[in-house]
């Protein structure tokens, strides 16, 4: 099972349209939204920094659409999302615990937030981030990774 999954959907020069899919355990959550090369690459960015570190120290990747700009989160001006990533170190054999927070607020009366975590590997970081470089370079159109140990 795959506890990451970004789908491309649709895609001018200028953004493209994604389904992101996160599970857990007991729960799988999807948004479709859509986003820059730029946001994509933040993620890759983040992902390299956790890996260079060999997880030493956590790093939070944040998609927000209401809060703006700080140290740790990326904004983008689309409606009322929030999806905010934070990678750390779960134990000394390189077990990694993704925490996740997911918010989509349209105002439809389908809004939805959901907070969960699931583990993985340094290795399956790996992984992702070489996945997610060439979904950025038109490779691919999907990512399927995170694999649980």
């Amino acid at each position: 099972m795959e506890q990451f999954k970004l789908r491309r959907i649709w895609e001018d020069v200028l953004e493209m349209e994604v389904e992101l899919t996160l599970k857990g355990k007991w729960c799988a959550v999807t948004v479709d939204e859509y986003v820059t090369g730029a946001d994509i690459e933040s993620l890759v960015s983040t992902l390299r920094a956790f890996n260079a570190r060999n997880g030493k120290s956590p790093e939070t990747w944040a998609f927000n659409a209401r809060n703006g700009k700080s140290p740790e989160t990326w904004a983008l001006d689309v409606p009322l999302v929030h999806v905010s990533l934070r990678f750390e170190l779960a134990n000394a054999r390189g077990t990694v615990r993704v925490n996740i927070e997911m918010e989509q607020m349209k105002g439809d009366g389908g809004d939805m937030k959901a907070t969960f975590s699931f583990e993985t590997t340094m290795g399956q970081m790996d992984e992702l981030q070489r996945q997610l470089s060439a979904f950025l370079a038109c490779e691919t159109d999907w990512v399927e990774s995170l694999r649980p140990e």
